[in-house]
């Protein structure tokens, strides 16, 4: 808008001998209005300026909602993955107390030492140990997870994450161009706008300000033929004109380049930022999709073949105890493993989803 309006009100000419208004001709009663006009075209640039800085907070808003579906996600996964952990744990505490049963069978036969019962014992005891940590875990998964959603949505089960995060597999996951819609981006371009029209304003000071000066002069009092006095109305242009630059228009205009270049600079490293995230989170994609794949096909097919075979060869007389210990650790390790590297992979595809948005969805070969 323009510049607030000044408004004059006052008496001229007032004769100090008597201070009567209407002795003298001059004596009058003035009301004025006083307007500056904005310099050049800088009411155009003030807007543009300002829409700037709304969509800087528009962005802001967005950022906002993309990074607490992000922590919403992660802590969610975290939550998840206590919850398989434990079942996990759990099934496996079955076969570990079926080789305590073993061990004690054979003990009592004469076919195993008391070493035997003893670290079948202990194997136990340590799986409950893990188990209580993972209890404890989970349940501060679930108080973070809280945060976000509330204590109540917080305390449901989670076992349908399966169909949610089961066989992704992006064969190409190229979303460069999404990163330009990035509320962070965006942000940062609004703010590069906004110092684009700092530089225009500070030109604009450069140029005359134009204004004008109207008022209206109220005599009262009779001329000295009889007549009443005639009333005064003036108008006047003013005009401010810029002519010592050195010390404040230069200085301003140089700064507001070196500040616009310092936001287009950051607008390139963001830029770069961004996709090198990208980069990375597609590497990591793309490493977690074979290593699962591996652990799938391979890894834990041999886990449990070794385990049984291990278990098997025990109870024959022709395989240690430590031998089935390790074997059947082995397969918990695997097992345990392959649930991490899941979930891993889901949390992957959370930070993909906060870099190029929701509709990453839609792109997921699932």
């Amino acid at each position: 808008t323009w510049p607030d309006p000044k408004m004059r009100l006052g008496i001229l000419s007032v004769p100090t001998d008597t201070y009567d208004l209407d002795q003298e001709p001059m004596t009058q009663i003035v009301v004025g209005y006083q307007q500056m006009l904005p310099r050049g075209d800088s009411l155009d640039y003030m807007v543009r300026k300002m829409e700037a800085k709304a969509d800087q907070s528009r962005a802001e808003m967005e950022l906002r909602k993309r990074q607490v579906m992000w922590n919403t996600r992660k802590a969610w996964l975290e939550v998840y993955l206590q919850e398989q952990m434990e079942k996990i744990v759990l099934e496996n505490r079955h076969l570990f107390r079926q080789q305590l049963e073993v061990s004690q069978s054979l003990y009592a036969a004469g076919k195993s030492n008391q070493q035997d019962v003893l670290q079948a014992e202990l194997e136990l005891s340590l799986l409950d140990d893990q188990l209580q940590k993972i209890i404890a875990t989970k349940r501060e998964s679930r108080y973070a997870l809280a945060q976000w959603i509330g204590d109540e949505a917080a305390e449901f089960e989670l076992s349908y994450a399966d169909a949610l995060f089961n066989d992704m597999d992006a064969k190409d996951i190229s979303f460069r161009n999404k990163l330009l819609q990035h509320p962070l981006f965006t942000k940062q371009s609004a703010a590069v706008i906004d110092k684009v029209q700092d530089v225009s304003l500070a030109k604009q000071r450069y140029k005359p300000q134009w204004g004008f000066d109207v008022s209206y002069g109220k005599r009262d009092g009779n001329n000295a033929d009889g007549s009443d006095r005639a009333d005064f109305f003036s108008a006047l242009v003013t005009l401010d004109v810029p002519v010592f630059n050195e010390n404040r228009q230069d200085r301003e205009l140089s700064a507001s380049k070196k500040d616009l270049m310092s936001e287009s600079y950051k607008k390139q490293d963001l830029h770069l930022q961004l996709i090198a995230q990208l980069e990375q989170a597609k590497t990591r994609w793309q490493e977690l999709t074979e290593r699962l794949r591996l652990y799938d096909q391979r890894v834990l097919k041999q886990a449990l073949e070794n385990a049984n075979a291990a278990l098997n060869g025990y109870q024959s007389g022709v395989v240690p105890f430590l031998t089935l210990t390790r074997a059947r650790s082995a397969e918990l390790k695997a097992r345990l493993q392959r649930l991490q590297l899941f979930v891993e992979k889901a949390q992957v595809y959370a930070q993909l989803r906060y870099l190029t948005g929701d509709g990453l969805q839609q792109e997921i070969t699932q």
